[in-house]
């Protein structure tokens, strides 16, 4: 089997089990184009992005053995994301995030369960935010990020992760109302007492 053919998964293995050193490289490729383009959107400017794609394939060769990942693009947009995101925060202290969904997005009005809330995030507990993501499933944190920090739309996340739109409905409302408990018990415990 050519190696363009072989199976994402297969090359995970193959990297992380030691075989093949050199499947990282060919996994990268392969998305690499997706990874710059979420560096440039974030970034802005391309140079920043290009150090940035260096540093995720950096990051990948430590990270990625560490994990089980089903779904290698989605996850692989979430890390790049992610170090946008801490790139970004290095520059700016205060973060405000709107995690308020009042109507889904195929129309129809969010049900009370949802436990739908409004949470603006000042500079103070923008940390205990961003722990409290980094606690959730991986589906939910992608669903998450994408969906609020990112404003991305149901479709476009299905389209991104494979997931189908009752799963991605699922992880995001799933995700919000363990986010909403993740940040009232940082509160109530105080800042600095981990979880």
């Amino acid at each position: 089997m050519a190696t363009q053919q072989v199976p994402d998964k297969i090359l995970i293995e193959r990297f992380c089990t030691g075989s093949d050193r050199d499947a990282l490289g060919t996994l990268f490729l392969r998305y690499m184009e997706l990874v710059y383009g979420v560096c440039l959107k974030y970034l802005g400017q391309p140079e920043a992005a290009q150090d940035a794609v260096m540093d995720i394939y950096e990051h990948l060769n430590r990270k990625l053995p560490g994990h089980e990942v089903d779904n290698f693009s989605g996850w692989l947009y979430m890390v790049s994301k992610n170090h946008c995101l801490q790139l970004l925060r290095k520059k700016s202290n205060l973060l405000t995030v709107s995690l308020d969904d009042p109507v889904m997005q195929n129309g129809r009005e969010a049900h009370q369960e949802d436990d739908l809330f409004d949470f603006n995030v000042p500079e103070d507990i923008a940390d205990q935010l961003h722990h409290c993501i980094e606690q959730l499933p991986e589906k939910q944190q992608v669903c998450i990020r994408m969906f609020y920090f990112e404003k991305r739309s149901y479709a476009d996340i299905c389209t991104i992760t494979e997931l189908s739109m009752d799963h991605v409905r699922s992880n995001i409302q799933n995700g919000r109302r363990n986010l909403k408990k993740c940040i009232q018990t940082k509160q109530r415990l105080g800042s600095g007492t981990d979880l």
